[in-house]
C-alpha cells in the first residue's frame, strides 16, 4: 500500500496535467467548429467540453447550451437539426422543421459552409499550435551553443596548439564565430 501513495502523487499530477492539456486542445477544436458555424449562420445548440453527465452549464443570449460534463476526453459541438454530437442528421426531424428554422440547421448550408464549419476545428488546433510554439520561443528563446573547448585528446592538435578546457574560440581563419553552429 505504502508504494501505492508514494507513486499516487506524481502520477496523479501527470493525470490532471494530461486531463487539463487535453481539454485545452479540445476547447479550441470545438471553439473552432462553434464560431465558424455561427459566422456561416448555423445555429448552435449546444457546445459540450466532456462526456456523459453534465457538472454544470449555462445558455447564452444565442440560445447555445454551453457545458462542462463528467469525462473530460472530448467534446461536441451540436448544431441545430443535428441528431447528436456527431452532427448525424435526423432526416424526419429537418423535415418536420419550419423553413425559417430549418434555414439555419447544418444539414441545410451549402457544401462550402459545411466543409469550412467541419475544417475549423483541426484548423483551430494549428492555429492553437502555432500560438503555444510561439510563446514558448519568444520566452526561452533559442538555444545557442557557446563554442567552448569542453575537452582536450592528449596528443591532439588543439593541444599542440595549447587548447586549454573552457577557453572560447573567437575566430577561426580570421571569421568570426558566435556559436557552435558557426564552426
Amino acid at each position: 500500500m505504502s508504494i501505492l501513495t508514494s507513486i499516487w502523487p506524481s502520477a496523479g499530477y501527470i493525470l490532471l496535467g494530461f486531463l487539463f492539456v487535453l481539454s485545452l486542445v479540445v476547447f479550441f477544436h470545438e471553439l473552432g467548429h462553434f464560431l465558424i458555424g455561427r459566422w456561416c449562420g448555423v445555429k448552435v445548440d449546444t457546445f459540450s467540453l466532456g462526456f456523459g453527465p453534465e457538472l454544470f452549464g449555462f445558455d447564452d443570449r444565442y440560445g447555445t447550451h454551453w457545458r462542462v460534463a463528467a469525462f473530460p476526453l472530448g467534446g461536441y459541438v451540436r448544431f441545430h437539426g443535428d441528431a447528436n454530437g456527431a452532427s448525424m442528421t435526423d432526416a424526419d426531424v429537418v423535415a418536420a422543421m419550419p423553413p425559417r428554422e430549418r434555414a439555419v440547421s447544418f444539414v441545410a448550408q451549402n457544401v462550402w459552409k459545411r466543409a469550412a464549419i467541419v475544417a475549423a476545428g483541426p484548423l483551430a488546433n494549428f492555429l492553437l499550435a502555432i500560438v503555444i510554439f510561439t510563446g514558448i520561443f519568444y520566452v526561452n528563446g533559442r538555444a545557442i551553443l557557446l563554442p567552448t573547448v569542453d575537452g582536450v585528446a592528449a596528443g591532439s592538435a588543439a593541444e599542440a596548439a595549447g587548447f586549454q578546457l573552457g577557453d572560447r574560440i573567437i575566430s577561426i581563419g580570421g571569421i568570426t564565430v558566435d556559436s557552435f553552429e558557426d564552426m
